[in-house]
């Protein structure tokens, strides 16, 4: 429940906040990041201040007109040791992937971007970038699973060998439960074997795998 608040506000904060009441209690929350913080008698107002004085977004809107996709400079480290400079744009949507493909690559748990001394540390590579939920990367990385398996049955569509349907049993790290993959082989145009994983199937299974089924 958000109640926005009826009473008259004369603190210059408020020209840049927005007080409301949720779940029964007073808060702040900023118009140009959107955080939410706490407001009450004895919080007063200067800590809603200092948010103003160091929050990025206000930064970016208020000095030249700059966005998200604001222009930098990039370092580059060349292989014979010389340091070069190029021009950079920030794309949200672009980390937003990388992050997905990230927790895939290495079987990172999805409450990774809940955690505290993740979110500092990406706040201080780069404070522009938005970490969303676990939820929201879980359909991210579904979203990206389907699609690339609609591109992969469309691909072996048209190749002319026969296909070999594989399975293998592995144990999450993370989780440590039981998934079956079902794998597919085939030589491709170009005389290569190629193998595509083409799904995960959640199954209870006491580990290790290595015992005959």
């Amino acid at each position: 429940e958000v109640i926005p608040s009826k009473r008259k506000l004369t603190s210059k904060v408020w020209l840049e906040m927005k007080k409301m009441r949720i779940n029964g209690e007073w808060k702040a929350k900023c118009n140009w990041c959107h955080k939410v913080l706490t407001v009450g008698s004895r919080n007063g107002t200067k800590h809603l201040r200092l948010h103003l004085d160091i929050c990025t977004l206000k930064k970016l809107k208020t000095k030249g007109g700059k966005t998200l996709s604001q222009s930098s400079l990039k370092v580059c480290a060349e292989e014979d040791g010389k340091v070069s400079m190029e021009s950079y744009t920030f794309d949200q949507d672009y980390a937003r992937v990388e992050l997905g493909n990230m927790l895939v690559l290495h079987d990172y748990p999805l409450s990774m971007v809940d955690h505290v001394g993740f979110r500092r540390f990406v706040a201080a590579l780069q404070p522009l970038f938005k970490l969303h939920t676990r939820n929201t990367i879980r359909g991210d990385i579904v979203g990206r699973y389907k699609m690339e398996r609609k591109k992969a049955i469309e691909y072996m569509s048209m190749i002319q060998s026969r296909v070999a349907v594989t399975t293998d049993m592995w144990t999450s790290d993370s989780q440590k439960k039981g998934y079956m993959a079902i794998t597919t082989h085939f030589i491709d145009e170009s005389l290569r074997l190629r193998n595509i994983l083409m799904r995960y199937m959640f199954i209870y299974v006491p580990a290790p795998h290595n015992a005959p089924i």
